[in-house]
């Protein structure tokens, strides 16, 4: 599973784009706004919340699930315009020890049972958007799904966008077997990269909110070329991701 594409020099985040995002917030700000929603709506179930909602939703997991497999600190942001979806951010020191801003936009779809294949769903999305895109195909169902023959499937009928990944609830069953409590898999998010390489990785919720309530990086902004942490002078508020 990968963030940056070392063969690419498409990944670079232009500055101009940087100044337009007020402030990147930490993933797990993300999480922590969706789940204030909920409680607000009275619901257990983030799919029943408004489409922005959603969106932050599973942006949110997306990213957390990122910055621990590539073992890097990412922060998300919400663009004025659609598309995209969402949008994550990553900073990098090059040799020179310079930070260099990679970006991803991301498109965010849903598969629900019932509805059109999940190879179709993903495929619907195969447009030709401007810069390096990525799918989220967010899993609603049950059963078993092939990962592997889905993702030897995709690689070969995809035009625009080349990285793709499905993220659900739950784990695997071999995963679950490992598991003493079942309950304990309620918890549990899995992200399964299926273009261009195949890959899995599993996080448990609950310990990703813990380290982003310990984190002391929640918000970042840029401001004539620097990067700073935390609020800007004379602000009070954490601001919402969503308006």
């Amino acid at each position: 599973m990968h963030f940056i594409n070392k063969n690419s020099g498409n990944n670079k985040l232009e500055f101009n784009y940087l100044k337009s995002m007020r402030y990147w917030h930490r993933p797990g700000g993300g999480l922590s706004e969706v789940l204030r929603k909920m409680k607000g709506k009275n619901t257990t179930d983030p799919t029943l919340l408004d489409k922005s909602y959603i969106e932050l939703y599973i942006g949110s997991l997306f990213a957390t699930c990122l910055q621990e497999s590539e073992k890097l600190d990412f922060w998300i942001g919400r663009p004025d315009t659609d598309p995209p979806d969402m949008a994550l951010m990553t900073m990098i020191p090059d040799e020179k020890k310079r930070i260099k801003f990679h970006s991803r936009e991301i498109e965010i779809t849903r598969f629900i049972q019932g509805r059109n294949s999940l190879i179709d769903t993903i495929l619907n999305k195969d447009i030709p958007y401007p810069g390096n895109y990525i799918i989220v195909c967010f899993l609603e169902m049950t059963g078993v799904v092939e990962f592997k023959k889905l993702s030897d499937q995709l690689v070969k009928r995809l035009k625009n966008i080349h990285h793709v990944f499905l993220l659900f609830h739950g784990v695997s069953l071999s995963e679950l077997e490992k598991l003493s409590e079942k309950q304990e898999a309620i918890k549990k998010v899995t992200l399964v990269q299926l273009a261009p390489v195949f890959d899995a990785q599993m996080i448990d919720i609950s310990d990703c909110l813990e380290k982003w309530r310990l984190d002391n990086k929640k918000l970042v902004y840029i401001e004539e070329g620097k990067v700073y942490y935390g609020l800007r002078d004379n602000e009070t508020i954490i601001p919402k991701i969503i308006l």
